[in-house]
C-alpha cells in the first residue's frame, strides 16, 4: 500500500480534524478523519509494544448521501435487530446475502438496542455512502449502494464499540 498511501494523502490536503468514533470488533480503533479536500475512515491496532500492526483505511468522497441511502440503512438495521428484514427493499443478490448471514447479523443488530444516531460520513470509492449508527449499547460503521429501482444493492459493516462517555 506504500506507493499509494502517500499521494492519496497529499491530494487530500491538511488534516483538519479526527473523531475517535470506538473500537472496532479486532481491538483496533476506529477514527474519522477530515482533510481539506476529502475524508477517511481509519482503523488502527497496536501491537504489544505500541506500534502499528494493521488497520483498515476507507477514502470518502462527497458532501452530500444519495438520496434513500439513510431510509434503506435504517429499514434493513430494523429489519436485521428483528429478525425479519424486508427482502423486497433489497436487490435479488444483495437479498441473498442478507439472508445467508441473518443468523449472525440478527444477533449483533438486536443486541446493540435501540438507534440513536444515524450521522453521512461520506461517499466510498464503489459509490456507497457510508453511515456513522449509534445504537443505545455498540454502534456500526455501514454503508448503503442503491440500484436503479432504489433497492439497497450492497453494502459493508463494521462493529464499533462506542466511546467511553
Amino acid at each position: 500500500d506504500l506507493p499509494v498511501t502517500p499521494p492519496m494523502f497529499s491530494s487530500m490536503g491538511e488534516l483538519k480534524s479526527v473523531t475517535f468514533l470506538g473500537r472496532d470488533g479486532m481491538g483496533g480503533d476506529v477514527y474519522n478523519l477530515v482533510f481539506a479536500n476529502g475524508k477517511a475512515i481509519m482503523s488502527a491496532g497496536l501491537d504489544t509494544e505500541g506500534r502499528m500492526a494493521g488497520g483498515i483505511l476507507r477514502p470518502l468522497k462527497g458532501s452530500a448521501p444519495t438520496p434513500g441511502t439513510e431510509a434503506a440503512l435504517r429499514s434493513l438495521v430494523s429489519g436485521l435487530a428483528s429478525g425479519s428484514p424486508d427482502y423486497d427493499k433489497l436487490s435479488p443478490q444483495f437479498a441473498q446475502i442478507v439472508r445467508r448471514d441473518l443468523p449472525s447479523t440478527h444477533g449483533l443488530f438486536s443486541s446493540m438496542g435501540e438507534l440513536k444516531s444515524v450521522t453521512f460520513l461520506g461517499r466510498g470509492d464503489m459509490g456507497d455512502d457510508a453511515y456513522d449508527l449509534v445504537f443505545s449499547k455498540g454502534g456500526v460503521i455501514m454503508s448503503a449502494s442503491l440500484d436503479a429501482d432504489g433497492k439497497m444493492a450492497g453494502g459493508f459493516f463494521q462493529p464499533v464499540a462506542p466511546p467511553a462517555r
